[in-house]
């Protein structure tokens, strides 16, 4: 078990930290309106449709909006609150709805994350894990594609924060042990509010979140599986054994085994399935419902935004992964690839041997023939990409289009990327919660008497001569004493075990249990959905995926050397809590710095376009 770190000003630090550096997201707010106070790009769209809805033009609609309205009337809501408890605005301007936008970043996101990370790990009360899952929460909302679009008019942050806050009553569901109708209902209105922000949602709400029920329920009803043939996984699937591996000791082969396995211990449980799906498939009725009404999924632009697969888009989002999270997959991914000879003892994980090494050839051969059979067929260069120079996926498509060849060389970093953010699931020395043992009270054995000390023939000399000057005095001789014999105790009641047996298999689901095999394709499946129907490439539709991904890594891991002996002296602990605090700081150093960047070039290193003198254009993600 991961030894636990005493709190320290280190760790304090994070904590505290959360609020102050939240202020940086109303500062960012501050000066975009003090720089571009007219709405740009696709607030261009989206302002003037947010002020016909304050102006009560509820049927008005902009033909080139794609995003159904939960924006427009998430900002009427929040300026109608605040016109009813201050006066004003009376008027919305570009400024007053990037500030609603500001709201929901600055605290809803921040709020419903720690709910979500509170109920995901059951370690809130100690404190410097609290002070983790606090740092943590504060990375998610500085990534920067998030921080960017939060001073700026766009759907992006409230399409998370429904999601969030839809997983969030999901979870609740899973801790109310019996039928949850409050939290079922919950999570159904906010499963239903998810789709009125973003079309897309559906995978996250219905697939994402649909998907762990069904996980969820399987666990509860079926045992585990310790066959390793397809044919006997799939066989005993309908016997409820359910084969589900840890990723730190998963191969290629395990995923394709776990599918299996799921598909045939669903079908053995199909009805108590079904019942567990039940909101998840209301909203998949009701986005279906909405797609016959619209003729499509976007609701303008459909000749821009026509549905297709767009396979590589898997491909793009593992580099993006490794930009913007290489600081928290720097240092694991050296324990697997480097001899331990060559790592420091502070950055040695002490990973089992099992888990070390690159990918197998098994893996290189059964996933870059389709990465390179995507890139061939089905690369999608969308219009607007190519025509939009601001954008920075326009510079990265570039690089892909400057030579033939490149593009598959990237498949090298494609396959390597992908394996170290999916490895990144195993990233954990915390072992898993051993197995409860059933434990049947023994049945009282009698007892034989106490053996007695033996005596020597010097002692029974000396009693014998006790007992002779006794005899003497007229006393009666006195025996030598015996060892008492200890006192028996009552044996463990049933009753008392069994309350016994109830608080240890508590604790153990209390405890952070290593990422499975299951949840991996589960993540992988919404995220394809997600993304492959989407023809144009753009940083903010792989938000949500990286948000999913962040909230599920294992906490840090603690060097071998302090986890297996724990530090006593001062300079020991500072260095373990150095070590394992670095990787969360250096992320929070990196986003930073990249925000400043990005920032900077968007309000400062403005251009012109020769076809639209006198107008400044900006880059943005």
């Amino acid at each position: 078990m991961s030894a636990t770190l005493p709190e320290s000003d280190l760790s304090r630090a994070a904590r505290y930290a959360v609020p102050f550096a939240l202020l940086l997201i109303p500062l960012w707010k501050t000066r975009v309106s003090a720089a571009v106070p007219e709405p740009y790009l696709d607030e261009a769209f989206h302002v003037p449709q947010a002020q016909a809805y304050w102006a009560h033009q509820w049927t008005h609609w902009d033909p080139k909006i794609t995003t159904p309205p939960g924006l427009y009337l998430w900002s009427y809501l929040i300026c109608a609150a605040m016109l009813a408890l201050r006066g004003s605005p009376t008027e919305l301007d570009a400024d007053v709805l990037r500030t609603t936008n500001v709201a929901a970043t600055a605290v809803l996101l921040p709020w419903r994350l720690q709910s979500v990370l509170d109920l995901l790990r059951n370690d809130r009360k100690s404190r410097p894990a609290g002070a983790r899952l606090s740092h943590t929460v504060l990375n998610i909302c500085l990534f920067p594609p998030l921080f960017f679009f939060s001073g700026l008019y766009y759907t992006d942050v409230l399409a998370l924060v429904v999601v969030v806050e839809a997983y969030n009553w999901q979870l609740k569901r899973a801790t109310v042990s019996g039928s949850a109708p409050l939290q079922s209902l919950m999570f159904l209105v906010f499963g239903l509010v998810a789709l009125v922000f973003r079309q897309t949602n559906i995978f996250w709400v219905s697939v994402f979140l649909g998907g762990l029920q069904v996980l969820r329920t399987l666990r509860l009803s079926t045992n585990r599986c310790n066959s390793s043939g397809m044919s006997e996984i799939a066989k005993k699937g309908f016997q409820n054994e359910l084969y589900d591996p840890l990723v730190s000791d998963a191969s290629i082969t395990d995923y394709f085994k776990t599918t299996v396995s799921l598909s045939t211990t669903a079908l053995n449980n199909l009805p108590r399935v079904l019942v567990s799906v039940v909101p998840h498939m209301l909203i998949l009725a009701a986005f279906g419902a909405f797609v016959l009404w619209n003729n499509g999924v976007v609701l303008g632009h459909k000749e821009f935004h026509i549905a297709g697969l767009h396979f590589p888009q898997m491909l793009y989002i593992w580099p993006y992964f490794l930009f913007f999270s290489w600081p928290i997959l720097v240092i694991p991914v050296a324990n697997l690839v480097l001899p331990k000879n060559f790592l420091p003892k502070l950055l040695d994980h002490g990973f089992p041997k099992k888990q070390r090494g690159l990918p197998s050839l098994l893996a290189l051969f059964a996933v870059v023939p389709f990465m390179l059979a995507a890139i061939h067929y089905n690369t999608i260069v969308h219009p607007f990409t190519l025509a939009d120079n601001r954008h920075y996926v326009f510079y990265a498509f570039r690089i892909l289009r400057y030579h033939p060849a490149i593009k598959y060389g990237a498949v090298v970093i494609y396959f390597l990327g992908a394996w170290a953010v999916i490895s990144a699931f195993g990233f954990t020395t915390i072992a898993p919660a051993p197995r409860l043992m059933p434990m049947q009270p023994q049945p009282q054995q009698p007892q034989a008497p106490a053996p007695t000390k033996p005596v020597t023939r010097k002692e029974k000399r000396e009693q014998q001569k006790e007992a002779d000057k006794k005899a003497k005095v007229g006393r009666k001789p006195v025996a030598p004493k015996q060892a008492t014999p200890p006192e028996q105790k009552d044996p463990v009641s049933p009753e008392v075990m069994a309350r016994i047996q109830a608080h240890i298999a508590t604790r153990q689901k209390q405890q952070l249990e290593p990422t499975r095999v299951s949840f991996v394709i589960i993540w992988l499946a919404a995220t394809a959905l997600s993304l492959v129907t989407a023809p144009l490439v753009e940083p903010r539709y792989f938000i949500i995926p990286w948000v999913m991904w962040r909230l599920h890594l294992p906490p840090q891991p603690i060097p071998a050397v302090h986890r297996l002996n724990r530090p006593e002296e001062e300079k020991e602990i500072v260095r373990a809590q150095v070590a394992a605090y670095s990787p969360l700081f250096l992320e929070t150093l990196w986003f930073l710095a990249v925000n400043v960047v990005t920032g900077y070039v968007f309000l400062y290193k403005g251009f012109e376009w020769p076809q639209e003198p006198g107008i400044i254009q900006r880059f943005l993600w």
